[in-house]
């Protein structure tokens, strides 16, 4: 198909998307569910501040749009993003989105908290995801394979001494990271490093009511620049 044919399709594909996510409320609705999570319909209604029928109608696009996904739970219904595709989107629109008097203040400690370390979809993201994916390449843990990051022999037996094992190691990508403009580990292998830290201890949720914020924990402090060569620059509070 040539590339005349397929711009008016382009066009309303991307003015159907512009639609979707022009709407303050289902902007946040979708960036709840940013950290992977499943929520009610309730509960999303109050995270964006409307009533549960607006909310409904809400939810309803952004499903038929593609952006959600639905998984029923006895009465319930519970919606997440449908997908990593998905969270990487609206990463990708948050960084290339205008940097003006609309910004929340720098000052915003919320803002603060998530710039700081947050989950990107389910993967560690922020100063603190930044500063593992960079200790990892410099110590060549991580390298280039088949178009996708892996752990060389040498990241997985530093992964597999912190008790970390699996039949087999899931790559990875670098994300664009939308605050510090740097790349953090993303991908399977992002989420499951991830998550093999809240599961050591070393970062836990804020428990602030800030849902994607994480903090690092006073033995993730010690163990992440002991087992990981992190800098100490990165695990500012």
């Amino acid at each position: 198909m040539s590339r005349a044919l397929l711009l008016p399709a382009a066009r309303f594909e991307i003015a159907s998307l512009g639609e979707l996510v022009g709407e303050p409320s289902r902007v946040a609705m979708l960036l709840a569910l940013l950290d992977g999570s499943a929520r009610p319909a309730t509960e999303l209604a109050d995270l964006a501040g409307v009533t549960r029928a607006t909310a409904s109608s809400h939810l309803r696009r952004l499903r038929e749009g593609g952006l959600l996904s639905v998984e029923p739970r006895g009465r319930h219904r519970y919606f997440r993003l449908a997908g990593e595709r998905v969270a990487d989107l609206i990463e990708t629109l948050a960084l290339a989105g205008p940097r003006g008097r609309t910004r929340p203040s720098a000052r915003d400690p919320a803002r603060q908290a998530l710039e700081r370390a947050r989950t990107c979809y389910r993967h560690l993201a922020g100063r603190l995801g930044v500063a593992c994916y960079e200790a990892l390449e410099r110590q060549r843990l991580l390298s280039l394979e088949g178009g996708g990051l892996r752990l060389t022999r040498r990241g997985q037996a530093r992964f597999e001494a912190l008790g970390l094992k699996v039949a087999r190691w899931p790559s990875g990508k670098a994300c664009l990271d939308w605050t510090e403009r740097r790349s953090h580990l993303g991908g399977a292998l992002g989420t499951l490093v991830s998550q093999h830290l809240f599961d050591l201890g070393w970062i836990a949720r804020r428990k602030d009511g800030n849902g994607r914020a994480v903090e690092v924990t006073p033995l993730g402090r010690c163990e992440l620049v002991r087992q990981l060569a992190l800098p100490e620059a990165g695990l500012e509070p």
